[in-house]
């Protein structure tokens, strides 16, 4: 939990190592981020500045020093805190574009804006303390460093807990699915590197001037969902663009189609329809595309090399749901195809490391954690009785959970028909949620080698093991699971939460 520290006394380490031994031992920061010699020395030039402007070594105490906001990646040089006001201070050790600090700041006031907080953002040059601030009226405006000196001095009553329990990533995390109005007005965020793909990608469909081919790749939580719609709403600002969702569609997406000019979704189903022309769009964008058919996949290339399109697929082979979508293998398929180029999104936003490891513990209980995880995001139940598990699961529900459900076949009885779910599992296709509840039965056993399988589904299509992947890796804060009569299955569940012993 990151701790605040004094920033003179860090100031006067010269050398990266023994400077960011400190500052990390200082801090308790868990994240294993590494500060360059620059930015040491840009830190020593403000320090010595704000020393020789009467500002003592005691107000320079309390300084959250390079913190990034958990999962997001949204860094601060310096940050401090009253119960009423926040500064913020950005270093640049050289002469940067206005431009640029002016939008760093603004990024600034979306990220601190929920703490409620009256607000100083302001940004130092070190080379020759130039100094800006960002005015009410979202202008960059040049101050005097006395200003600065002001705002160090004033905030001495400085927060002293975790910044930590001051940001949650939910606060910020937007789906256009879930979220659809803050996805409309812009009310969100990329990372830097969902930032730079999506430059590369844009720039690549500026130079191609024949039918162009993206492919974009990432585990669930890395934000393909909102880089494809963030891409789909830049282009259709230059043309009719078209998002095939490979799945049921949400009332997120028909919100989304109503609001923006231009942008059209539809089902990767309804282009069996006659009034569905590929040909009648500039750009076509392919979301959960390894759920798609292969006719369907092949007319889309066609259309593509035919009209001078471009189209950007989006996939994820590990949220494969049935053995249909295992057997048409469209990932591959993508890959064989001429791409003009292939992008991986691989850092995780949108869960939780504590989740993201109990999941993939899951998956297969041999893949422990290489650090102690206390997995507090995560809760453990047992029902003797499908009475038991109804009970439990309207618990949670009155907690803010969302209950999501096995799909069903639609010819044969379900071990889980008993349960009235808020979803199914081919309905939060795309999705996320911050609280989920899941159950598991008999329906599921560990082999021999501690990997997850799954009884056979009532539709032979299916597959359990990968149905609970995919409703399970829909959660952003907390996950609840309940077993459901089944001891061995629970005893190997518990098994990931047990303490490792000294």
């Amino acid at each position: 939990m990151t701790r605040p520290v004094n920033i003179y006394n860090l100031s006067r380490i010269h050398e990266e190592d023994p400077f960011n031994i400190v500052e990390r031992h200082h801090s308790q920061c868990k994240e294993l981020l590494r500060t360059q010699y620059h930015e040491i020395e840009s830190l020593r030039l403000l320090t010595d500045e704000l020393l020789k402007n009467d500002v003592t070594i005691a107000d320079m105490d309390g300084f959250f020093y390079s913190f990034q906001i958990p999962q997001i990646g949204k860094e601060f040089d310096l940050l401090k805190f009253t119960d009423k006001l926040c500064l913020n201070i950005e270093l640049k050790s050289v002469s940067v574009p206005e431009e640029q600090i002016l939008k760093q700041l603004l990024k600034n006031r979306h990220y601190l804006g929920h703490l409620g907080k009256r607000l100083r953002l302001y940004s130092v040059v070190t080379d020759t303390m130039t100094c800006y601030k960002l005015s009410l009226n979202d202008e960059l405006i040049p101050v005097e460093f006395d200003e600065i000196v002001s705002s160090v001095k004033r905030i001495f009553d400085d927060y002293s807990d975790t910044i930590d329990n001051l940001f949650r990533a939910s606060d910020y995390l937007v789906s256009p699915l879930n979220t659809p109005a803050r996805f409309i007005q812009g009310e969100y965020f990329l990372t830097q590197a969902q930032e730079q793909i999506k430059k590369n990608i844009l720039n690549g469909i500026d130079a191609a001037f024949l039918g162009a081919f993206f492919h974009l790749t990432g585990k669930p939580g890395t934000g393909k969902t909102l880089l494809l719609y963030d891409l789909a709403k830049t282009l259709s600002r230059n043309g009719k663009t078209l998002i095939i969702h490979c799945g049921k569609l949400s009332a997120g997406q028909y919100e989304i189609r109503k609001e923006i000019e231009q942008l059209y979704i539809i089902s990767a189903g309804q282009l069996r329809n006659d009034d569905v022309s590929l040909a009648d769009y500039n750009y076509i964008l392919v979301d959960e595309t390894h759920r798609i058919y292969t006719s369907q996949f092949e007319a889309i290339c066609d259309s593509v090399r035919g009209n001078d399109q471009a189209c950007i697929f989006s996939s994820d082979p590990e949220q494969i749901l049935s053995n249909a979508e295992k057997r048409n293998d469209i990932v591959n398929k993508i890959k064989a195809i001429p791409l003009d180029a292939e992008y991986t999104l691989s850092e995780k936003i949108r869960t939780n490391k504590e989740l993201h490891s109990f999941i993939v513990c899951m998956k297969n209980l041999n893949h422990r954690a290489r650090v102690p995880m206390d997995y507090s995001s995560v809760e453990l139940n047992y029902a003797n009785t499908t009475q038991e598990a109804q009970s439990m699961l309207e618990y949670y529900r009155n907690k803010g959970y969302i209950f999501i459900n096995y799909s069903k076949s639609n010819y044969e009885e379900s071990p889980y028909s008993a349960y009235a779910e808020d979803f199914d599992t081919h309905h939060v296709i795309g999705q996320e949620f911050d609280n989920v509840v899941m159950l598991m039965d008999s329906s599921f056993y560990y082999d021999e080698n501690g990997v997850l399988q799954g009884m056979p589904h009532p539709n032979p299509d299916y597959l359990y093991p990968n149905l609970f992947y995919q409703g399970v890796t829909r959660v952003r804060e907390k996950l609840a699971i309940i077993v459901v009569n089944s001891p061995e299955l629970f005893r190997n569940v518990v098994s990931i939460v047990k303490p490792t012993e000294s």
